[in-house]
């Protein structure tokens, strides 16, 4: 379909004027005018899509954020798009990718996607946080059995003090003291693999991120030499 040069300018004029912050409308307005954007100019078409995209993301539709992300991502490596209002375009699309996936919780994919921002861009602190926080949320399974121990140590604890208060006392005073140390050393235990498991986890995934951002600033500065 064919637009005249005014009915393009009109168009875009028209879209520019929906408040940046009216996610809906952004998003409304250029699904019913897609074939009229892609008629604009490139640099126009890059700036509404990019709106459009934004827009997908704060409104929480993710899934369609990622497939509009791949395709600018595309377009910017196939235009060679440099800077674009003083923004590395390339890295806020992969950061915005990674974050969709964050929040899709698909976080393999989303760590797959920050290490390569940190490998191309090492002294992106955001990216280093959100790895973290990323690989935080990979749960691995020696931390299930932690939780585990955690929940068997409780009930045992919580059987233990059933026995001390109902029939202990009564039937079996002896076993009074040695119920308590029982007791007690349960609840230790409960809230020991807990928290070491949790601490443990923790300070993995700050090592690992650490070590990742450190070999990446080597690697670069080494590329530079």
């Amino acid at each position: 379909m064919y637009f005249l040069p005014a009915e393009r300018l009109r168009l875009y004029r028209n879209f520019k004027s929906i408040e940046v912050n009216d996610f809906h409308g952004l998003i409304r307005f250029y699904e019913q005018h897609e074939d009229g954007i892609r008629a604009l100019d490139f640099d126009e078409y890059l700036d509404c899509t990019l709106s459009y995209t934004n827009a997908l993301f704060e409104a929480g539709d993710h899934g369609k954020h990622l497939v509009m992300c791949d395709h600018l991502l595309e377009l910017v490596i196939m235009q060679n798009v440099g800077p674009w209002d003083g923004e590395d375009l390339y890295h806020r699309l992969l950061f915005k990718k990674s974050a969709s996936l964050y929040q899709l919780q698909e976080f393999d994919k989303s760590v797959r996607i920050l290490r390569e921002i940190i490998k191309i861009y090492p002294q992106d602190h955001l990216a280093a946080l959100y790895l973290n926080k990323a690989l935080l949320l990979q749960k691995p399974h020696w931390l299930y059995r932690a939780r585990a121990a955690f929940v068997a140590f409780a009930l045992l604890s919580v059987v233990v003090i059933a026995l001390e208060i109902l029939a202990v006392p009564r039937f079996f005073p002896d076993l009074l003291q040695p119920m308590q140390i029982s007791r007690n050393l349960l609840i230790a235990l409960s809230l020991a693999s807990l928290s070491l498991g949790e601490a443990g986890h923790a300070l993995r995934c700050w090592l690992k991120t650490r070590r990742f951002v450190r070999q990446a600033r080597r690697n670069k500065e080494t590329s530079f030499k």
